[in-house]
């Protein structure tokens, strides 16, 4: 009878030495001398689990327990440093040195599909330093048509790997994978491109944890979309008077993310200078939020640019996280209503927009 089980588990193409697999076992052969403590951490919805932990001698190495369902996880040396990423579940891994670095090999579908989107990953990051040499050469040689050259090309690769990461996510819309992979780096999009990729996963996935990690980011990003009324921040001024966004009344707000450090920043300070002299008057009020990490820094900084506008400091980026701010200079235009009319407008398109609304 056992005999007639296992054949008809072979006709489906089923392995008895898989079914019987009770849990994971990650086998390192890299290699070379390499040696030190490696720690083996899982990433669930309760936060991040210690798996397990071993020595690495001679580039060998071998972690082994069990896990529910598919799990990432990270192998880490003891300074935190990430080795592999694995598509964890309760099957074999041989991790091997690679050309373009550690290949895992072995494990189920996920670990398959996770694997497609690293090829695109590491080529982009290996064309990304190699790039980065040859600009630091140009740059120590003032060749500006080399620089630019170099980054008309990146963008190019950047452009291409985002199409192929495209067709990965509705090729495997029904694989937590992709989930997986637009939520470790939704920090980086906006409401657009997140919804987008979203609106791509399957039902089923976007039901899932990662699923829902996606969904909670959306409704917070959607909260600085234009449209939407922005959210209320309280701070201290230059002056030491403690005011919000929404208590500042002015027919038209005006908030701008900064720091004495920020050459772009400081670039931009005489046309936010020009425009607060020039329609502060008709109903225009700034609100400057530097991200400075020292007071004196940032006084100083006012002075030299001789801002009179409504001024505080973000120390901790309590209001730069509230808005999602990823770079400066940033802003931020409301109305008086505190509804977001535009983001990142500088220059000539700040000054006609405000012009614009004041006119209404």
């Amino acid at each position: 009878m056992k005999q007639i089980v296992i054949a008809f588990l072979i006709i489906l193409g089923l392995s008895p030495a898989i079914l019987a697999q009770e849990g994971f076992k990650i086998t390192g052969r890299l290699g070379g001398s390499l040696g030190g403590n490696l720690v083996l951490v899982g990433s669930s919805s309760e936060g991040a689990v210690k798996l397990g932990e071993t020595t690495m001698i001679d580039g060998n190495f071998e972690f082994s327990g069990s896990v529910e369902g598919v799990m990432p996880a990270y192998i880490l040396t003891e300074e935190q440093q990430p080795i592999a990423t694995v598509m964890l579940e309760n099957l074999e891994y041989t991790l091997v040195a690679g050309e373009s670095g550690i290949e895992v090999l072995g494990g189920g579908e996920s670990q398959k599909i996770w694997n497609e989107f690293e090829v695109i990953n590491r080529h982009v990051l290996k064309e990304k330093m190699k790039m980065e040499q040859e600009g630091r050469a140009a740059y120590a040689q003032q060749n500006q048509m080399k620089l630019q050259a170099l980054q008309q090309q990146f963008a190019k690769i950047a452009t291409d790997a985002e199409a192929k990461q495209l067709d990965l996510f509705k090729k495997y819309k029904d694989s937590f994978v992709s989930a997986f992979m637009i939520a470790s780096g939704m920090q980086q999009m906006d409401y657009v491109s997140l919804k987008t990729l979203y609106d791509m996963l399957g039902g089923n996935v976007q039901a899932n944890f990662y699923g829902q990690l996606i969904a909670r980011q959306l409704m917070a990003l959607k909260q600085i979309e234009p449209g939407s009324v922005g959210p209320d921040f309280q701070g201290v001024t230059a002056a030491g008077e403690t005011i919000t966004l929404h208590g500042v009344k002015a027919k038209v707000k005006l908030v701008d993310f900064w720091a004495s450090w920020c050459g772009p920043c400081r670039q931009e300070m005489p046309n936010v200078s020009k425009i607060y002299k020039k329609y502060h008057e008709l109903g225009l009020e700034i609100i400057g939020v530097s991200l400075d990490k020292k007071v004196e820094e940032w006084t100083k900084a006012m002075k030299e640019e001789k801002m009179e506008w409504l001024n505080m400091i973000d120390m901790e980026s309590r209001i730069a996280r509230l808005y999602f701010v990823r770079g400066i200079p940033h802003t931020i235009l409301l109305d008086e209503n505190n509804r977001i009319i535009a983001k990142d407008l500088r220059g000539k398109q700040l000054e006609k927009k405000i012009a614009e609304l004041l006119k209404n």
